[in-house]
């Protein structure tokens, strides 16, 4: 195996195991960032099924570029391994665990999950990235080893040709969709103008909103091309078509442009705008805090939420925490559920032990009631985790914030959402 300096982190006896063959050692894409239209299908001969050889093994892709994510997800990660282990393990074993750096691009994140089959894992959790996962899921899914994201969320991923092996703990665009559906519907409103970069991530998520509007609710989508820096066309068919609400969703670039042009007409009279959570990255916050009161308390995000809040004990304030603890729980928990360490036999179980049996939120209290052959229904830290047949939520709590003068967020209240 290739030499790769800090890329690893490993656990006690898989460090021994490994020895001199390594080196000790989701988040959306990045600002602007836009996944590609098509996801291109798995040409790679799939390996023969794993032994099974009783001893759970989870690698976590993690992207060091970024301090704050690598930060987040490497203590929840570690910290929920250490929980199951003390909690007697899987299989009557320890839970090992490799972490690698996914880096910045697919090339890098392939690389890493190779590196990580290598190394002999059953189970990852990543990609962190969006746009990483669909340039490189194909690597894992050839390979027949099962992914969990707790942090990829675009609408791109619904579909992928994963062969039942690529799951997702945190709230995805399609369920974001929904949530900020919702929130339009219940302002009354009649009459709805939906603003969209015109890409490949813009256009399906446009379409979701429009699709979870229903009928009752005339909708009208405005597109505006890629790298367009002049909104004048698109904001005089806005104020022709004088919608009682605007929806503005995409990178958050796009979202801070639109809104900066709101803020320069005096002929627009639209009540509320709800945007999706990419309006509030690092890089909007200078253009939110100069538009004018008037447009700037007329917004409200949708996000999701990635630390918990209402109906969610105990109090954790770490980013994507409970996604990182729902993906390798349930990854322990269908391991165990299904007496084996083999990535299909996990994967098969992913969905059962999140819905159907007795509620525990716990990897402990869960793992006692499989020991005691009880049907399990694994609610995490949130309460309401519950993967559908697709592998992604089919429930998740939101948060809704306004914005304050100087650009930073005004948490208002949480909702839960239901596919």
């Amino acid at each position: 195996m290739k030499r790769r300096g800090d890329r690893f982190r490993l656990s006690g006896p898989l460090m021994a195991a490994i020895g001199a063959a390594v080196l000790v050692t989701a988040c959306t894409g990045g600002e602007g960032s836009k996944p590609p239209a098509t996801v291109a299908t798995t040409t790679t001969q799939v390996t023969p099924p794993r032994v099974d050889d009783g001893v759970l093994t989870i690698g976590a892709l993690i992207p060091s570029s970024d301090t704050r994510v690598d930060n987040a997800l490497r203590a929840s990660f570690e910290a929920t391994i250490d929980i199951i282990n003390r909690a007697g393990g899987v299989l009557g074993n320890d839970v090992e665990y490799v972490i690698i750096d996914e880096g910045q691009t697919a090339a890098s994140a392939s690389q890493a999950i190779e590196d990580l089959i290598e190394v002999g894992v059953d189970a990852i959790m990543g990609p962190a990235s969006s746009n990483t996962a669909l340039g490189s899921l194909d690597v894992a899914v050839s390979n027949g080893i099962l992914s969990c994201s707790p942090t990829a969320t675009a609408i791109a991923l619904d579909d992928f040709p994963d062969d039942g092996l690529f799951f997702r703990s945190i709230a995805t665009d399609s369920l974001q969709a929904a949530a900020i559906a919702r929130e339009a519907q219940a302002t009354g409103a009649s009459s709805v103008a939906i603003i969209h970069v015109d890409d490949a991530y813009g256009r399906p998520y446009a379409e979701a909103v429009a699709n979870a509007l229903g009928d009752d609710i005339a909708v009208e989508t405005i597109a505006v091309p890629v790298d367009d820096d002049d909104f004048t066309d698109e904001l005089d068919l806005l104020v022709e078509l004088d919608p009682q609400v605007v929806v503005s969703v995409g990178n958050g670039q796009t979202i801070a442009a639109s809104l900066q042009a709101m803020g320069e007409r005096d002929d627009l009279s639209v009540p509320r705008i709800f945007v999706n959570d990419a309006a509030r990255s690092a890089a909007t916050r200078p253009v939110i805090a100069e538009l004018p009161a008037t447009i700037r308390n007329r917004v409200e995000v949708i996000a999701p939420q990635i630390t918990l809040r209402d109906g969610a004990v105990p109090e954790d304030d770490t980013a994507f925490g409970p996604q990182v603890t729902d993906c390798v729980s349930l990854i322990a928990l269908s391991a165990s559920q299904g007496g084996s360490d083999a990535p299909d036999v996990i994967a098969s179980q992913m969905s059962s032990v999140s819905d159907g049996g007795n509620v525990c939120r716990d990897f402990a209290t869960c793992a006692l009631r499989l020991l005691d052959n009880q049907e399990i229904d694994y609610d995490g830290p949130t309460g309401i985790t519950d993967l559908g047949r697709n592998g992604d939520p089919s429930r998740a709590f939101f948060d809704l914030f306004r914005f304050a003068a100087d650009g930073s967020d005004l948490f208002l209240r949480s909702v839960a959402v239901q596919a």
